[in-house]
């Protein structure tokens, strides 16, 4: 990539931003519509560009381990909030997106019982299924 000479500075916005794409191509690919979203979410193209950046360079679990120290809690919750709500989007989240999720609560350190409630507003807020 155009990026290899380039060092990638990880900001807490762009670790937001990298945090819905690293969910959002979980299924191994990025929709423009999915950028479009993002940038709802985060109306930033420079941390937008960092994040790609970034998301190209270094793996998900390089990502995780750089963020776990960088990231204070509630740097965290909006994140990891933020990539949930995007990727139930469709009123589910895919297996993969599962497994993505219950791997940045893992390495984030966010209490289970803490998340769950979350968690659960967004799918019943994401359920559009119910009004017909």
């Amino acid at each position: 990539d155009g990026y290899q000479g380039a060092t990638v500075q990880l900001t807490p916005r762009a670790a937001l931003v990298a945090t819905m794409l690293y969910l959002s191509s979980a299924d191994g690919h990025l929709e423009n519509s999915e950028i479009d979203d993002l940038l709802k979410i985060v109306p930033d193209r420079q941390a937008l560009d960092t994040a790609l950046q970034y998301t190209k360079r270094f793996g998900f679990q390089q990502f995780l381990a750089q963020t776990a120290t960088m990231l204070s809690p509630q740097q965290k919750m909006c994140a990891i909030l933020n990539a949930a709500d995007l990727a139930m989007g469709d009123g589910h989240l895919a297996p993969a997106e599962q497994g993505m999720l219950q791997q940045i609560v893992v390495a984030w350190q966010i209490p289970e019982q803490y998340l769950t409630p979350y968690v659960q507003a967004l799918m019943v807020k994401n359920n559009t299924s119910v009004i017909g």
